[in-house]
């Protein structure tokens, strides 16, 4: 089997698709295929480590499956696939995103293409790259239930007319009566969830603007600057509570990205750079001095932002698309997980909150906000 590896250039991207006849893969490729070892980086699938691939048998699609090695996050995509010259090609989601930029002569990236040589052999398929190096899958009858991703729907929608942007890295809040958003004005903007509508800014600082949660009515918020190991408990007016600087307090600097008051302790979350790892502290913010009770490591790049609700923390993730997860901090990985529904084009999901058994994603869509409500 000629062993070849063929990173297509924006030439060969062109020839393909002006030639391309949008028909099924090969039915030998169709069906579903269990990855049983790998030389190749496969993480171009967008899916973590590759587990699964199924091939459409009317469509050039191929569906992979996957998992984020660190925490377990679940990963479904899908992308085009083609077959020419026994090549299998794919095509991943950003690929598609560049076809319309030739047409309109904009910048177009190189490599955008990923092709194996490939040979099927009953039910085993190889695929094999210019270096010699092989990935074996075997054919399997479907895709296990426990590594298929499920998509969690809205059950509410309601748009939000904000009057100034939401300040950058600050979460959706929650006081335990209503949700609460903070501007890069500085001010914190009170929703009403039924309704959408927004109150009168209230002044909460300067420079710690960026919020992450609420314990009462005050703002735990970090300034975003620097090394970023500080958090201050902000009230309205601009009053400062309470300060917990991560080295000099804890003794376990982290870079402040995320946090969650559960009730009765503050979680924080970011990137500990002596270790160079994501950890989550779980700190006792009432006594004085603040106490660290537990550091428990939970390295991913890919959360957002998380809340506690029900009883546990559920965090907001961007990976294969944007996904709901129920965090376990003590193992360090996520125990279920949801896929979100996509936005539309350019919308991101930007913070999450609690309240009344329900919770509430903040989006931005294009030059506007909404708020989600989810139920999992």
């Amino acid at each position: 089997m000629k062993k070849a590896l063929v990173v297509l250039s924006i030439l060969g991207l062109a020839f393909l698709f002006s030639s391309c006849s949008q028909e099924s893969a090969a039915p030998a490729l169709t069906g579903t295929w269990r990855l049983q070892s790998s030389a190749i980086n496969l993480e171009f699938m967008g899916v973590g480590s590759l587990t699964y691939l199924s091939f459409d048998d009317a469509r050039p699609v191929a569906h992979a499956y996957g998992r984020e090695p660190n925490i377990a996050l679940k990963g479904c995509t899908h992308t085009l696939v083609d077959v020419r010259r026994e090549l299998l090609v794919f095509w991943p989601d950003d690929t598609v995103g560049y076809l319309s930029s030739l047409a309109q002569a904009q910048p177009e990236p190189q490599g955008l293409g990923f092709a194996f040589q490939y040979e099927v052999d009953g039910n085993t398929l190889t695929l094999a790259d210019s270096e010699g190096r092989t990935a074996v899958f075997n054919k399997v009858a479907e895709v296990p239930a426990p590594e298929r991703c499920e998509l969690l729907e809205a059950t509410s929608s309601r748009p939000l007319s904000l009057p100034v942007n939401r300040a950058i890295g600050s979460n959706l809040l929650s006081d335990g009566s209503q949700l609460w958003v903070v501007g890069e004005d500085g001010k914190a903007y009170p929703i009403d969830p039924a309704t959408g509508s927004v109150g009168a800014g209230q002044t909460l600082t300067g420079s710690f603007r960026h919020a992450v949660t609420m314990q009462g009515g005050d703002f735990w918020a970090h300034c975003r600057c620097g090394h970023n190991e500080e958090i201050r408990r902000v009230s309205l007016g601009g009053a400062v509570a309470d300060t917990i600087n991560t080295d000099a307090d804890l003794g376990n600097k982290i870079n402040i990205r995320a946090g969650s008051w559960d009730g009765s302790r503050l979680w924080l979350w970011g990137r500990n750079y002596d270790s160079d790892r994501r950890e989550l502290l779980l700190v006792n913010s009432d006594a004085e001095p603040d106490v660290l009770e537990d550091v428990l490591v939970f390295d991913t790049w890919t959360l957002r932002q998380f809340t506690h609700h029900d009883g546990k923390l559920w965090g907001l993730f961007h990976f294969a698309g944007w996904q709901l997860a129920e965090l376990d901090p003590a193992a360090g990985r996520v125990t279920k997980s949801y896929v979100l529904p996509a936005l539309e084009m350019g919308g991101d999901y930007l913070g999450i909150a609690s309240l009344d058994g329900k919770l509430y994603l903040l989006a931005r869509l294009d030059q506007d906000y909404a708020i989600y409500t989810f139920q999992p």
